[in-house]
């Protein structure tokens, strides 16, 4: 075994116990900013001084860390590369799946949706409020009173719907949501 001389084997006598931040980057290969990034990740170990590091030690650490990573072992998230490239192929081929059912018109936009549903009940409002009007042509006996209530009621129906779909459609669970309710 060789022997060692301050913790460094024999052949590397020249490298320096500690180093600055700026002497990483040369001996790297790398600019200022990324050796920032390491030491906030904590690869590079610091000595004692205030900026220094183990020149050896932080190096050693900065290989073992490429190394890790080059062999698929865990990414800066902590999951294994393979594992997070299976999670981003799911979700493409997903995506894919949709943009293709949307292109076959199995699928509709969420403003799709929005446009006939707003479509839909401007119809039911129109068809409701036109009730006290069609009343008072089929029954002409109806007093002005019997009009106003008629409309009261309309409006009071319109309010009634509108608080049903508010809580139960929107905001509600999908699961509660009954032809019941509807």
């Amino acid at each position: 075994m060789a022997a060692k001389s301050k913790g460094q084997p024999i052949g590397g006598r020249w490298i320096p116990e500690t180093c600055s931040a700026a002497d990483l980057a040369v001996l790297l290969g790398m600019g200022g900013r990324s050796v920032d990034r390491w030491i906030q990740r904590g690869v590079f170990v610091r000595a004692a001084g205030r900026g220094r590091f183990e020149t050896l030690a932080s190096i050693q650490a900065y290989a073992d860390d490429l190394r890790s990573k080059a062999a698929g072992q865990a990414s800066s998230t902590g999951k294994l590369l393979a594992d997070e490239r299976a999670e981003t192929e799911q979700v493409d081929r997903e995506i894919k799946k949709l943009k293709l059912a949307q292109i076959r018109g199995e699928v509709l936009t969420l403003e799709e949706v929005t446009e006939s549903w707003t479509a839909f009940a401007s119809t039911v409002k129109a068809a409701v409020l036109s009730i006290p009007g069609r009343l008072r042509s089929e029954l002409p006996h109806m007093t002005a009173h019997d009009g106003e209530t008629a409309r009261r009621i309309a409006r009071e129906v319109l309010n009634d719907l509108a608080d049903e779909v508010e809580t139960v459609v929107i905001n509600g669970d999908p699961k509660e949501i009954t032809h019941a309710s509807l």
